[in-house]
């Protein structure tokens, strides 16, 4: 065991991966997985690899270590750490070590995105990750963000990693389409052969490496162990039976045997160490004097390597399955020992660590320290370590009642963790606990946070605030909390008052869920006493978003979103921008994409649809697996409005019954009205009345909840037309009256719309002196004004007036042509002049994404900032440019401004309406 395998074969593989990384030098990215059983060469070949890259490549490596799996952002840490600091503080500041705590993964995803970009700028990148089946949940989530949104870059990414991969790498599965696979399977015969002749300098007879292939199946770890201990007169001589190869672990426990014992000691304390560590380290562990002395045996064994010289180089083990072989060998007493000398050298995370190891027995000092180290790493926002430290310290205790405590305090750490997964797991164990208010509390919040299941969520805070009621501690304040987050997710309004409101009368929640607690309190006074109710509860908020602490994001983004409901458009913009920006950051939101999708309805409205489709965008990339479930339902709605006002009725048809799908499975009454309002938005663009008036049925039921008051400005004028248009006048009616009641300025138009509908005899005088009038006040691109126009026009021209007609119809068609809203603009088009072919827009055949990049450009925006609002790299951004200028016909920048300036051009003035009579 003198060195490493010497590497030999893997030809097709390392073949493979050669024309992978011509591919990319070619402009397009590729993902390549090597998987393997432990030993049979994966580092090898990704160290290969990379050797055989061109020099113009930036490389970025990292390696996962198990010690590290609960590292937040370690793999991030390791490629980040390896970009000069003043690009990585130009271009992604974020990254800038240490990422900041609480920060999204999906957001340092978007960082990552925006680093890799700029590095291209020199030439191609690759990234490359060995051991991934160790890489922590968060770095996941964030590589699995980049994997899934560079289409158009020359970036290279490897991943080895063992078979059986573990849950963390779903986020990594999910990358690239059709991602290279290179399965390492043990040598030829012929590399057999060839490792033989590396290793003893001469090559085995035939049969002999026949038996050798036989008896290693080619593990090239297991063939250079059995080299190494079988003479050679033995392996040459075929007329002896080859002896069978003992295991390789037995194989590094004889190896160690033979070592000198302070060799042996500084072996046993790089083991228990578990990570690369400097000599003196190492000697302290291991209890010897001079660890650089003592190590020179195992280098020369081949079982440890030396990284860097001097004060900075580390000692390491060079496999895992050495490391774990020595480890195992330890007798339980001594390696109690070595852990406690470990953990007196190493950082706050591993300290604990090894502290556990060190324990022999129940251990209640070290279970209290752990329950300290718990709390504090949870108020800094660490709850995946502040889970595990609870487990720990319920593995520490021998009564039933401090364990079962401090597991479900583990339970409760990690629903609220970035990582409900891990949540989802512990319920087996959370259920087999002695029924207790905390034990109800944990359940609950899984429930709640980790499935979405909001039944059982209510049925287990309420019996926790049974069994907790009185007691004024923050098992009651979260359980209370906790009830009226299902309450008003599943349509309880006036029941969530009372809880939030205890809740917060009881303090002592810890910081984001006491600032969601108020969001829960504002949107079930929204329900009870209507949206202004609602909104006064946060009128402790700064008027100014730009002064609200970073711990009332949330509450900031609900008073955006209220405002956004009743019309107040100015205001609730700068709310949700702030909020954006924030989270942009590196702030962590409980309401996660909602201020993306409520900004955009905002948009639409308004009748700026492009910025509408980059929010929506940016919604549907920043999506999370474990987000809370009832944000789905209102994603997908929104991300419905835009596709069916411009006619792409395959991405609007999939985003509605993405909509109905969620709301299915989260079953509350907000989500199905979602969804409603997702499917009535595109049958009214397919001009389909009925089918509207059948998507709007849940909405025109009793409400002794309130939930229909939420988005009722939206889905109530949707509900009108489509009563209007199924011949039910006086329903119609009914519902305007309720309208007009909470209408603002925005809906102006809308509200003369209908009662021009619901006018029988010709057009009233006067009405095309109001109808101009609210045109002076509208947005040039009002999708409300453009209907507004398109009836006014359509009527006239029905009772014969078709010269007054016609500047009602032109001035809605430049509003529907502007915002490239295809199906109402054929239905104006026919009106004005038969079934003639439309004319060309400005912006005809762009990609929906095309189209996002060419509104971006129109605003001066660079190709970086492109990128950085669409979460994609400057590369993708630069290709997708090169299109747009081909298919419009455009030399550059300044052109396509101009192109979509003249797309989106203001319909022209009406003419005077006096003298007309109406």
């Amino acid at each position: 065991m003198r060195s490493e395998p010497p590497f030999v074969g893997r030809r097709a593989e390392l073949g493979r991966l050669a024309e992978a990384v011509a591919v990319v030098c070619r402009g397009s990215p590729r993902t390549a997985w090597v998987l393997g059983e432990p030993g049979i060469g994966k580092t090898a070949v990704l160290r290969r690899a990379v050797a055989a890259l061109p020099g113009r490549f930036t490389v970025l490596e990292a390696a996962a270590d198990p010690a590290e799996e609960l590292l937040e952002f370690g793999i991030v840490d390791q490629l980040v750490r390896q970009v000069a600091p003043a690009v990585l503080l130009r271009v992604a500041p974020l990254l800038a070590p240490p990422i900041p705590p609480r920060t999204p993964p999906l957001v340092v995803g978007a960082a990552l995105v925006a680093l890799i970009g700029a590095l291209q700028s020199t030439g191609p990148v690759a990234l490359v990750v060995d051991d991934a089946h160790w890489v922590d949940p968060l770095s996941a989530q964030a590589l699995g963000f980049v994997l899934r949104r560079i289409r158009a870059d020359r970036v290279l990414v490897v991943l080895a990693c063992r078979d059986d991969t573990a849950a963390a790498l779903r986020h990594l599965e999910r990358g690239q389409p059709g991602p290279l696979t290179l399965e390492l399977a043990g040598l030829t015969a012929a590399d057999v052969t060839a490792l033989c002749r590396a290793v003893r300098g001469v090559a085995p007879p035939a049969p002999a490496g026949e038996r050798l292939l036989a008896h290693t199946r080619g593990n090239p770890l297991h063939l250079c162990t059995l080299l190494r201990e079988v003479p050679h007169d033995l392996l040459a001589d075929d007329r002896v039976p080859l002896p069978v190869p003992r295991p390789l672990v037995a194989a590094t426990r004889s190896a160690v045997d033979r070592l000198p014992a302070a060799t042996v000691a500084v072996v046993e304390g790089l083991a228990v160490l578990d990570e690369a560590a400097a000599p003196a380290r190492a000697a302290h562990v291991a209890g010897v004097p001079d660890a650089t002395t003592a190590v020179a045996p195992a280098v020369a064994a081949g079982l440890v390597c030396a990284a860097g010289r001097g004060p900075t180089g580390r000692l390491r083990f060079r496999h895992q399955v050495y490391r774990d072989a020595v480890y195992a060998a330890i007798a339980p007493d001594r390696r109690a020992r070595l852990h406690g000398r470990a953990a007196e050298v190493t950082d706050a995370a591993s300290h604990w660590a090894h502290r556990v190891a060190a324990a022999t027995g129940a251990d209640p000092d070290l279970a209290a320290d752990l329950d300290d180290a718990a709390a504090r790493a949870a108020d800094r926002g660490h709850h995946l370590l502040a889970a595990r430290y609870s487990r720990w310290a319920a593995d520490l205790c021998t009564v039933r009642a401090d364990h079962e405590r401090r597991l479900l305090l583990s339970g409760v750490h990690a629903a609220c963790g970035p990582d409900r997964a891990a949540a989802r797991a512990l319920l087996p164990e959370v259920e087999r606990c002695a029924e207790s208010a905390l034990r109800s509390l944990t359940a609950g919040l899984i429930a709640l946070f980790g499935t979405g299941d909001w039944l059982a969520a209510r049925r287990h805070f309420s019996a926790a605030l049974d069994r907790s009621r009185g007691s004024g501690d923050w098992v009651e304040a979260v359980a209370a909390a906790g009830l009226s987050g299902a309450q008003v997710w599943s349509g309880r309004g006036r029941e969530a008052l009372e809880h939030t409101r205890h809740a917060l009368r009881l303090g002592g929640l810890p910081v984001r869920l006491a600032d969601f607690t108020t969001v829960l309190l504002a949107v079930a006074r929204c329900r009870v006493d209507g949206m202004a109710g609602g909104l006064s509860e946060l009128d402790d908020l700064p008027a100014d978003p730009a002064e609200v602490p970073p711990d009332r994001l949330d509450s900031l983004a609900c008073r955006g979103a209220i405002r956004t409901m009743l019309g107040r458009f100015t205001a609730a913009e700068h709310d949700l921008t702030t909020t954006i920006r924030h989270h942009g950051a590196g702030c962590h939101l409980m309401s996660g994409t909602t201020p993306h999708s409520y900004l955009a309805a905002l948009h639409y409205a308004r009748g700026e649809w492009d910025r509408a489709s980059v929010l929506v965008h940016q919604a549907l990339s920043l999506a999370d697996d474990d987000e809370q479930p009832h944000h789905r339902a209102l994603r997908h709605m929104v991300a419905t409005l835009v596709p069916a006002g411009r006619g792409d009725w395959a991405t609007a048809t999939a985003h509605v019954k993405a909509a109905r799908g969620s709301a299915e499975r989260a079953a509350g009454p907000q989500d199905r009205k979602y969804a409603a309002i997702a499917a009535a938005t595109l049958h009214q663009a397919r001009g389909l009345p009925a089918e509207m008036l059948t998507a709007l049925h849940p909405l025109t039921g009793d409400d002794p909840d309130g939930t229909h008051v939420w988005w009722h400005l939206w889905w109530r004028p949707l509900l009108v037309e489509a009563l209007l248009g199924t011949g039910r006048r006086d329903e119609a009616a009914e519902h305007l009256a309720a309208l007009r009641t909470h209408a603002t300025e925005y809906l102006r138009p809308t509200l003369l719309r209908f009662e021009l509908a619901l006018t029988p005899e010709r057009v009233p005088t006067g009405t095309k002196a109001r109808v101009a009038e609210l045109a002076r006040r509208a947005h040039p691109h009002s999708f409300a004004q453009a209907l507004l126009e398109a009836d006014l026009g359509t009527r006239l021209a029905g009772e014969g007036a078709t010269t007054a007609a016609a500047p009602f119809l032109r001035s809605a068609l430049n509003r529907f042509t502007a915002l490239r809203a295809t199906p109402f603009e054929h239905r104006v088009r026919r009106h004005l002049g038969g079934d003639r072919e439309p004319a060309a827009s400005p912006l005809a055949g762009l990609s929906r994404r095309e189209g996002q990049i060419a509104h971006l450009v129109s605003l001066d925006h660079t190709n970086r900032e492109v990128a950085a609002q669409l979460y994609i790299t400057t590369k993708t951004v630069e290709y997708h440019l090169h299109n747009i200028y081909s298919k419009l016909g455009v030399a550059g920048r300044r052109q396509l401004r101009e192109r979509v300036a003249a797309a989106g051009a203001a319909p022209p003035a009406h003419p005077s309406a006096r003298g007309t009579g109406a």
